[in-house]
Formats: C-alpha cells, sequence, structure tokens
C-alpha cells in the first residue's frame, strides 16, 4: 500500500440479513410474497452516498456480513428442496441477480470506485455461496472480485460473522460442507435449521408471509393461539410431523448423540442463544479483538463487556415486527455498522464502530405492500 493511500480517510461499513429473492414482482406483474428484501432503491442511494462527496476519495470497504441472498428458499426448478446443489446455487444467484437490477448496478458502481471494495461473509441463508460456481457470479454482477470468508473476517481488533455458527439448528459443519456420497453430485450438508427453512419455512409463508418476521417467537405462539388458532394448530401439527420425520426417521438429518441432544436442539430452537454471551466470550479468549460484530439475529444491539470491549449487532433491512412491549410494533430500520479509522497515525489502528441507520432520501411516493 502506498503512502497516498494510507493517509487516505478510511471507513467500513457492515450489513446483514438482507434475504435477497427473485425479486419484488414476477414477469407477469404479480408480487412475489416470499420476496424479504425491498429497499432497492434505498440501498443503491446508501451505496452512492459512500461512494461520493467526501468519501469519493477515501477508502470504503463494504461488508456483507451474511444472508444477503436467500439461496435455502428458492426453487431454482420449480420446488423447494433440501437437495441443492452448486448448479442450482449458481442458477439462484442468476435469478437474484436478474430481479434486483437495480441493487446490482449500485453494488458494481460502488466497487469499481477507486479505493472502494466489497467483502462477503456467508451465512445460513447463503451458505450455497461457499461453492465457487455462485462466487463467480455474483463477482460478474459486481464488476469486480469480491473477497469471501466463510466463516468471519478479522481485522484491526474487530471480530466480524453472521453468527449461526453457534447455533446448533442452524451451524455449517465446516469440516464436510457437502455431501458427495450417494447423490449424483455434491449437495449442501445442510443443519436442521437450514432444512427446516428450505423446505418446511416456504410453504408456512405462502399462507402468513409474516410468520419468519415477528419477535419474539415465543410472545408471537401465545399470539397464534388467540388469534388465529386454527391456523396455529394446522402449522404446529405440519411443524411436528416435519420434526419427526426429519430428525427421528431419517438418518442423514438425525441428531447422532440421542434423545437428550435432540431435545437440547427443539430447545434452542424455541429460544435463541444468548448472543450477548457469545460476544462475551470472544472478546475474553482473543486479547487481540476488542470489537465483535454479529448480525443474524435481525435484532440491532450494543453491549459494552467492559471498558475498551464492545459487542454489536447491525440488525436486518427487513421488515419486523416486535411484540414486546418495550419496543412494540412493526418496524423497517435500515440499520449497519460504521467503522471509522482516525487520522492521527497513534489511533488509526483501533477503529471507532457506531450503529447507524440510513434514512435515505426524500422521495414523494413508495410503493405499498398490499
Amino acid at each position: 500500500m502506498t503512502n497516498e493511500t494510507s493517509n487516505k480517510p478510511k471507513y467500513k461499513l457492515v450489513v446483514s440479513d438482507f434475504h435477497l429473492g427473485k425479486g419484488r414482482y414476477f414477469e407477469d406483474g404479480t408480487q412475489n410474497i416470499l420476496e424479504d428484501f425491498i429497499y432497492d432503491r434505498e440501498f443503491s442511494e446508501f451505496l452512492n452516498f459512500y461512494r461520493s462527496g467526501t468519501y469519493a476519495h477515501a477508502e470504503v470497504e463494504l461488508i456483507l456480513n451474511g444472508d444477503i441472498l436467500n439461496l435455502l428458499q428458492f426453487d431454482t426448478w420449480g420446488i423447494h428442496t433440501h437437495l441443492i446443489t452448486e448448479r442450482s446455487v449458481t442458477r439462484a444467484v442468476e435469478r437474484i441477480v436478474e430481479g434486483h437490477p437495480e441493487f446490482f448496478i449500485a453494488l458494481r458502481k460502488f466497487a469499481n470506485t477507486p479505493h472502494h471494495q466489497v467483502s462477503y461473509i456467508v451465512g445460513n441463508h447463503d451458505v450455497g455461496m461457499l461453492w465457487l460456481g455462485p462466487r463467480k457470479v455474483f463477482n460478474e454482477a459486481v464488476g469486480t472480485p469480491v473477497k469471501f470468508y466463510d466463516v468471519h473476517y478479522k481485522f484491526d481488533g474487530i471480530h466480524v460473522e453472521h453468527g449461526q455458527q453457534y447455533e446448533r439448528f442452524s451451524q455449517i459443519d465446516m469440516q464436510m460442507p457437502f455431501i458427495t456420497r450417494g447423490v449424483p453430485e455434491p449437495v449442501l450438508n445442510l443443519p436442521w435449521g437450514s432444512l427446516f427453512v428450505a423446505v418446511g419455512l416456504p410453504k408456512i409463508k405462502q399462507s402468513r408471509p409474516h410468520v419468519d418476521k415477528v419477535r419474539p417467537m415465543s410472545t408471537f405462539i401465545r399470539w397464534i393461539f388467540i388469534h388465529d388458532f386454527f391456523w396455529g394448530l394446522k402449522t404446529g401439527m405440519d411443524i411436528l410431523k416435519f420434526i419427526f420425520d426429519t430428525i427421528l426417521f431419517r438418518r442423514r438429518y438425525q441428531i447422532h448423540q440421542g434423545v437428550r441432544a435432540t431435545l437440547s436442539l427443539l430447545k434452542e430452537i424455541s429460544l435463541y442463544p444468548s448472543y450477548d454471551k457469545i460476544a462475551f466470550k470472544i472478546l475474553e479468549n482473543f486479547e487481540d479483538v476488542n470489537t465483535v460484530i454479529f448480525g443474524h439475529t435481525h435484532i440491532l444491539r450494543y453491549r459494552q463487556w467492559r471498558e475498551g470491549k464492545e459487542y454489536f449487532n447491525e440488525g436486518t433491512w427487513n421488515e419486523t415486527t416486535n411484540l414486546d412491549l418495550s419496543d412494540y410494533g412493526k418496524q423497517i430500520r435500515l440499520t449497519y455498522a460504521f467503522i471509522e479509522y482516525s487520522m492521527e497515525e497513534a489511533e488509526r489502528n483501533r477503529p471507532k464502530v457506531r450503529l447507524k441507520q440510513w434514512n435515505g432520501l426524500w422521495k414523494p411516493e413508495v410503493d405499498s405492500l398490499v
């Protein structure tokens, strides 16, 4: 790196959990109810802001911290299946690029701005990005090589990770991410949670598209049995059948540690692990880490472990509904982590991290979901 480059203002932007699908509308103009990301224009404005004005001559890195693409809930060949191959994932990424032209045009312009770059950390919804085929398609859409990280990205005392590796039901087996025996071509070795997201959840979302956007889940379940009882009963029975079918009767997805591990898994599904504790453990175990940034939970969060040790979660750009009275209601927060390096040489290796919300540019009208 030249002295000229090292003396430039330096920033990093961390976003996650966009869940891009085929696009908001199908070719015939009908709405795609399984599409979670409808903020292409806002994202384009966001990237244009950070490649112009003050940031035009700065070093700016965009870190896509997992679940940017929703490659699990994708009917590439017309059906939702757990048999996900490199061929199907590559085609899915092509369809996503076609369905979100404004998003990828903005990404291409950003990545091709001098001293700007894009990095991609693989999450649970886009685990297919472990393959080279979809990475090639993504690189072609962006117009320049993207730096891919399989699990985490560590730099200057900051640990950035999506977070699925700390949940048994969505943890990727990085020792064996693909199944090669007994299949005509390698398929993803999906954990149980990803199996449910790929096969079970799309059927539920066909009738209740909001079902995976409500927090906390325990309160939502109680709400369902008061206000949507018959649908809740039917869906609960379908989920129980899916659980028994996949965990107990299909050896590929059986939890081999036995009944205790199975019950532990089911408990974890209903009660998310505390990411505060996970982040604090990383901060305690690694002296060279002073900041942890997670995604995955869709919940904007800041916690301080002790002086100089911090945990951030950048939230999501998807709509969420919170049933907790402390933060009640439907929320759309286009949030991100903003990392700023000091121009002072003595402080340049300890960047400052803040959580921000993109409010966008004023516009007289926007499309409303029906």
